[in-house]
């Protein structure tokens, strides 16, 4: 096999220092420092252009925040690229990947569905939403599902790493603030004006020993008028408009989480992510065990009749498929490709299961693989 050389380009690692860093992602990988790129300086969402208010901003905070700005921009273009509008919204991460996802035309309700995707992960997770943050929500943000106190009617309160918002009002501040300032505040008014065009252009470049890679960034919005069947030729299922919106959001965090990935959500709120796995059967039980759990700890619904599921690749074998078909799922979007997929599609017809699909090679949505 003869190896493809490129010849030499003028592309290089050229950045300009914008903070030093307590540390980096560890307390011994010291110094650290945020630099920005000089392919983004036009983009109103750079991480730069985030204005501080509260705390100091470390590696994983950024890190974080950077995953937080993929999800949310993904959820927004695929709202706008199928519906023509963007809600409310709001995301978090624990380690970079979603614990919790809320989409709503009701601020309370956003928040709320958010909570409710992983009550335990969500503890010292970072927060986003493309709303304006005030006393009310931050309230909710902090106590929504916790338990009181003894002997009181007041309510714990959730401690919360980082919020990010498009702005916050003095009353949020002083109620999210924590000792030491751990949890940091960040605000961008451009979080409230997020469409289709405001996913990250700016090539992606993964650092590698002795040199890096570089590709395009990740910019594919599903489309649901495009979907097919999971068979050439085959047309998409119907769907209603909550079927659809559930599996918007299923795809927009099963893309921006790392692969390999299943996800599941129901009445447009994250359910359960099962993220990082080496086989698309361990995904969706770990993805089902994540929303049982945390729903039979906090005496909720499972969530999972009438969920759907997002697969951020094909299911090699029908075994995938039918985990999910027997916790409840109903609806499906995954890629075609497999040489079983005549398999998988017969098994989803046997089981009453909705697949809709795109080829793989135009969306397979590995992330940070």
């Amino acid at each position: 096999m003869t190896e493809r050389i490129i010849p030499a380009s003028s592309d290089t690692l050229i950045g300009t220092p914008v903070r030093q860093l307590l540390y980096g992602e560890n307390a011994w990988q010291s110094p650290a420092i945020h630099c920005r790129d000089t392919d983004a300086a036009n983009d109103p969402l750079a991480l730069d252009r985030f204005k501080v208010l509260v705390g100091e901003p470390g590696f994983n905070t950024l890190g974080d925040l950077d995953r937080l700005l993929q999800t949310m921009t993904h959820i927004a273009a695929a709202w706008d690229v199928n519906f023509g509008a963007v809600p409310k919204i709001a995301v978090a991460v624990k380690h970079g990947n979603a614990c919790g996802a809320g989409v709503e035309s009701t601020g309370s309700n956003v928040i709320a569905h958010m909570i409710d995707g992983d009550r335990r992960a969500i503890m010292g997770g970072v927060v986003m939403i493309n709303f304006p943050l005030d006393e009310y929500w931050a309230e909710l943000l902090l106590t929504h599902g916790m338990p009181t106190k003894p002997n009181s009617h007041d309510r714990m309160r959730r401690l919360i790493d980082g919020v990010i918002a498009p702005s916050v009002s003095e009353d949020a501040i002083a109620a999210m603030k924590r000792k030491g300032d751990k949890c940091r505040i960040f605000t961008n008014p451009a979080l409230a004006n997020l469409t289709k065009d405001s996913l990250d252009t700016t090539p992606l470049r993964r650092q590698v020993r002795g040199g890096y890679l570089l590709q395009p960034n990740y910019m594919f919005v599903l489309d649901l008028a495009q979907a097919t069947g999971l068979l050439p030729g085959q047309p998409a299922p119907e769907l209603s408009r909550i079927q659809k919106s559930d599996l918007l959001l299923a795809w927009a965090i099963c893309a921006t989480s790392t692969s390999n990935t299943i996800t599941i959500t129901n009445n447009c709120a994250l359910c359960g992510n099962g993220v990082g796995q080496q086989d698309r059967v361990g995904a969706a039980e770990l993805a089902i065990k994540r929303a049982r759990d945390s729903r039979k700890l906090y005496e909720l619904d499972d969530g999972l009749a009438h969920a759907v599921a997002a697969s951020d690749s094909f299911f090699p074998f029908p075994d995938g498929m039918e985990t999910l078909a027997a916790a409840g799922i109903e609806v499906i979007f995954a890629t075609s490709g497999s040489i079983h997929d005549k398999d998988v599609a017969a098994r989803a017809a046997e089981l009453g299961v909705k697949i809709l699909a795109l080829p793989d090679k135009a969306a397979r949505s590995f992330f940070n693989h």
